[in-house]
């Protein structure tokens, strides 16, 4: 197995999912807020042609806590904070807009730039003992990663807000509850049941049948006028190919 290693992540292709894990110490904290280099799962991707899922996960009992809050103190620090969200805001635009399916296996803790993650997939399946929350108002800043607005799309303007201001940590069963997931696993660790549910969704369809299908959404998202002009034609000339 070709394991690639990138800032605090570790990437590999297992069939067509691709594996990307967060290893930073118990709590996988946000040391590096782009926790894998753009370009390398980029160019993972375009070297796995594949591939037509994502999973990200936390190695260990959590998910990720977020970001290492002591760093926030440091006066010295904070200009290279400002250069490092900008490019973690980029990478997870770039996830969120992959022409794959992108689930997120969440066990333990998902805080803060964590949870920020989470909100760039499509899916995310919790194990029942999870817990998920932007708790960033709690140590006097606010998201960073874009976590506000994916949660505001998401669930609406009146419940991202109450759970941005209130720094709320929900359970697996009211992040379900309140749209916030996707489902909770039956056991205790998330990752299998997202690898069974991004391989459901995939099965009996082509790439390319996945890749129109998430180009169309991903083109209406932007405003396109015609999100999916041209893509019947696509997958129709594959077939008639």
């Amino acid at each position: 197995m070709n394991i690639i290693t990138s800032n605090i992540s570790t990437l590999y292709a297992e069939d067509t999912t691709a594996v990307l894990t967060l290893e930073n110490g118990v709590k996988n904290l946000l040391t590096e807020p782009e926790f894998i280099e753009k370009d390398v799962l980029l160019d993972f991707l375009d070297k796995h042609p594949e591939v037509n899922s994502l999973v990200i996960r936390g190695k260990g009992r959590h998910f990720s806590h977020g970001a290492d809050v002591s760093l926030f103190s440091e006066e010295s620090t904070r200009g290279a904070i400002t250069q490092k969200l900008e490019k973690a805001r980029e990478l997870l635009r770039t996830i969120e807009r992959l022409p794959l399916l992108t689930a997120a296996a969440i066990n333990g803790g998902c805080f803060g730039g964590g949870l920020e993650i989470a909100l760039s997939c499509q899916f995310r399946i919790a194990s029942p003992k999870a817990f998920l929350g932007l708790t960033e108002i709690m140590h006097g800043v606010v998201p960073g990663m874009g976590g506000m607005e994916r949660m505001q799309s998401l669930l609406g303007r009146e419940k991202a807000l109450q759970l941005c201001m209130n720094g709320e940590m929900l359970t697996a069963q009211q992040a379900l509850d309140c749209g916030l997931i996707t489902k909770i696993s039956d056991e205790k660790d998330a990752f299998p049941e997202c690898m069974n549910f991004v391989h459901s969704l995939a099965e009996g369809k082509t790439k390319l049948q996945i890749e129109c299908i998430l180009n169309t959404m991903n083109n209406a998202l932007d405003g396109a006028e015609d999100p999916s002009k041209g893509q019947f034609e696509k997958v129709l000339e594959q077939i008639n190919n």
